[in-house]
């Protein structure tokens, strides 16, 4: 397995141009690829995959040779949100902050495996095979630290004003290589470049002309960049720009309490006795309380005719915005109030909740997270089912990681 020019520069700001210091990473990348060959280590993996972990690895090293900001923004969040530059590894207490370090590295492999499966939740952290990767090209890495050249085009960032509108070219520029190119935030980008491509193939069968498709392929990229999530922590990339250039923290948008709650919210309260929350077994039961209790009355098609073949309902009231309505988690919600809840079944599927996208709402998740209604949920390579298991310890990170703009606030 060789990493080609072309394989190396797509992932670099100044493509197709090569710098002279690239020169010197395309011969790294390709000692890596060959240790990693020789190694077997991923032998399983597909060629694509394992070319992406080394390019992601040599990415992260020429990241914090040149201090260019992403991985330092990525820690920077980590620590503000979670109080750790790194979420799911112990720091070691040789960890040395914007420095070159072997647990940022298997951070790194696991990042680019993990966000390459159609299943996620599946590979532990702490796989061997991660751990025996990242300290592979950690050695190598650590040697070249020291004498490795800066690659300045990497560095962009350092001198860009996001408020001179004589910068806007530049910004774009730095933007979109962000978002569609860069070795940190592309692998968490997959699905909503999947739907660029798809509607690019539309584009392209409908505007055969080159010259009537281009201006649309244009605006289509420039609309997937500006209101698609990216990267681990699933921002935006007007956030991923304000955090590399000016250092600003990405704002955790507070819940609002009105002084007035919704109706639909004091309705629920009246019904159950004061709880937020509440659970049905079957559409028959849900929608007779809704109709009776919730006062919505009664309906012939049904107040939600989508929900009619889904079981396991939970309503949970929300003060600003009034109530949802989840079908099929309430096996996984321990609660007093919740006859439906199943241990074993939470144990072996609620991870779900957090690896697939649009399974639970937002405010449902952190709901359960938070009162502690998901005492059995685990990762299926998680061993540890006590409170500080890996998926409690990290369940909002991981939730940014996996759900996306799911994991945004409505």
């Amino acid at each position: 397995m060789d990493i080609s020019i072309k394989d190396f520069m797509l992932k670099q700001p100044n493509y197709p141009e090569v710098a002279e210091s690239d020169k010197y990473y395309i011969i790294l990348a390709n000692r890596l690829a060959k240790l990693l060959t020789n190694s077997r280590l991923l032998i399983n993996e597909p060629e694509q995959v394992r070319k992406d972990v080394i390019l992601a690895a040599v990415g992260y090293f020429q990241d914090v040779v040149a201090d260019a900001g992403v991985w330092r923004s990525f820690c920077s969040v980590c620590k503000e949100y979670y109080g750790s530059p790194l979420p799911l590894y112990p720091i070691p207490d040789d960890y040395i902050e914007s420095e070159l370090n072997e647990v940022d590295l298997r951070f790194v492999v696991w990042y680019v495996l993990e966000m390459s499966r159609e299943e996620r939740g599946l590979l532990s952290p702490f796989d061997p095979a991660v751990e025996r990767t990242a300290k592979l090209f950690f050695t190598v890495l650590d040697a070249a630290y020291d004498d490795a050249p800066v690659p300045v085009e990497l560095q962009m960032a350092l001198d860009v004003d996001l408020n001179d509108e004589s910068e806007a070219q530049r910004i774009y520029d730095l933007s979109y290589w962000l978002f569609w190119d860069c070795w940190f935030l592309r692998p968490a980008a997959r699905e909503a470049m999947r739907r660029a491509q798809a509607e690019a193939r539309r584009i392209i069968k409908e505007n055969p002309r080159e010259e009537d498709a281009r201006p649309l392929l244009a605006e289509l990229n420039r609309n997937v960049m500006v209101e698609s999530v990216t990267g681990p922590l699933a921002l935006p990339i007007g956030e991923w720009l304000r955090l590399i250039v000016d250092g600003v923290m990405p704002r955790r948008e507070a819940e609002a309490t009105p002084a007035t709650p919704h109706k639909y919210y004091s309705a629920l309260l009246r019904a159950t006795g004061g709880k937020e929350i509440a659970f049905f077994s079957s559409y028959d039961n849900l929608e007779a309380f809704l109709s009776d209790e919730m006062g919505w009355g009664h309906s012939a098609e049904g107040h939600l005719p989508s929900l009619r073949e889904a079981d396991n309902f939970v309503i949970l009231a929300n003060r600003a915005k009034g109530i949802l309505i989840a079908p099929d988690v309430a096996q996984y919600l321990a609660h007093p109030d919740n006859p439906l809840y199943n241990a074993a079944t939470a144990a072996a599927e609620a991870h779900t909740l957090v690896t697939t996208p649009g399974r639970v709402p937002l405010d449902l998740l952190r709901y359960a997270f938070t009162h502690g209604m998901l005492p059995d949920a685990r990762l299926p390579h998680d061993n540890d089912n006590a409170s500080g298991s890996l998926l409690h310890a990290n369940w909002d990170f991981l939730a940014r990681l996996y759900l996306g703009p799911y994991s945004r606030p409505d």
